[in-house]
């Protein structure tokens, strides 16, 4: 699959463009990582995520923000400050879905160490509700520094693919989008989310970003992907000596 890989870079769109796109990608069902910004600034709910009565759209439109439901689950993700990536993986593909997933997240940590932020991957999280708000709150496919969250990302199932999006908050939030956001969520991003560029030791822009992404992602895919499998075939061998060892015990 690594030869077959379709890079894109860009293009700076609007939110619902950017999402149809993917659809559109998603539906095709060839392998794809697309990297690109968001113009103008705006958030994105979760598939299905029922809008916040704060989060009116006419009210939104008026201060010149976007506002679009993604193709995949997940909370509300925020955009304009961050690089966004969309990863389309065919079905027939025989991989693990943990194993995509955790390389997709994994290639995200090794973009971030490359810019000297010491960055980890929480691949599963138990939860007993929704998350509202992607990288203010605990989450599964999570890319964190120290104990802030720096990207997160959500998948969804498609008839012959899987679609996986994905965001990396490169700057802090605009100033147009944090006076738009109620005081909870500014509150919760503040304490609990972290830009690429506030943990780096280098200034780092979206494009930068996202070119440095693009170069190495076969390679960084690559090696995540076996490093993923055996960790998934290691954990299948040990269920299954746990299953033996139970059964030789009862």
């Amino acid at each position: 699959m690594n030869r077959r890989w379709r890079i894109l870079l860009g293009p700076e769109e609007r939110a619902d463009r950017q999402m149809a796109l993917d659809e559109a990608l998603a539906r095709r069902a060839e392998p794809v990582a697309r990297f690109f910004t968001w113009k103008p600034a705006g958030v994105s709910l979760g598939w299905k995520q029922p809008r916040p009565a704060w989060l009116d759209p006419a009210r939104w439109s008026a201060a010149g923000l976007a506002l679009v439901e993604r193709p995949t689950g997940g909370g509300i993700a925020v955009h304009g400050t961050d690089l966004s990536v969309s990863v389309v993986i065919p079905r027939e593909e025989w991989v693990p879905l943990s194993s995509l997933i955790g390389a997709v997240c994994q290639s995200a940590v090794q973009l971030c160490r490359r810019f000297g932020a010491e960055a980890h991957a929480v691949v599963d999280v138990a939860a007993n509700q929704r998350v509202v708000y992607c990288l203010a709150e605990p989450s599964s496919y999570a890319v964190m520094i120290g104990t802030r969250k720096v990207a997160g990302f959500a998948l969804r199932r498609f008839s012959r693919s899987w679609l996986i999006q994905g965001s990396v908050l490169i700057r802090p939030l605009s100033r147009l989008l944090v006076q738009a956001l109620p005081a909870e969520a500014q509150a919760a991003f503040d304490s609990r989310a972290v830009a690429l560029s506030e943990a780096t030791a280098r200034p780092v822009t979206e494009r930068v970003i996202a070119s440095a992404w693009a170069e190495h992602w076969i390679d960084w895919w690559q090696e995540e992907m076996i490093t993923q499998i055996l960790k998934d075939d290691y954990a299948d061998k040990a269920n299954e000596r746990i299953k033996q060892s139970t059964v030789l015990s009862a």
